[in-house]
């Protein structure tokens, strides 16, 4: 079982990993000091929810995200599309505000390199 939970701060997201319904959550601004150190753990409790989950369920809802953080995203969003290719199913809901051109077109980016994942884009 995967439970994973990171508190938010002012640079980082607060992010929540949970194999109980899929579960990956990414909330708040993204720009720590060291990308590496921050989402190492992260990608790690993504690919063992990978290992076991049976759908996924992610959401994302960001303020503002940096170059580097961007990678990181890109590695998470590789791995849900390994996912996606072994059947399961996934959904992803990519929240930004309503007046945020730059987080929807960032979600946008995302689509059109993961053209195959099924992504639900919420203006809040």
């Amino acid at each position: 079982m995967v439970q994973f939970d990171i508190a938010g701060t002012d640079r980082t997201p607060h992010i929540q990993v949970h194999s109980e319904g899929g579960i990956i959550s990414f909330e708040g601004e993204s720009y720590p000091e060291d990308v590496a150190t921050f989402y190492g753990p992260v990608v790690s409790a993504i690919t063992e929810l990978m290992a076991v989950a049976t759908e996924i369920n992610a959401s994302f809802h960001l303020i503002y995200v940096n170059s580097s953080s961007m990678k990181a995203l890109y590695r998470v969003f590789e791995l849900i599309q390994l996912k996606h290719e072994s059947q399961v199913p996934v959904k992803i809901d990519w929240k930004f505000e309503e007046d945020d051109d730059v987080m929807q077109e960032l979600g946008e980016d995302f689509k059109d390199r993961f053209p195959e994942l099924n992504f639900n884009f919420k203006p809040v």
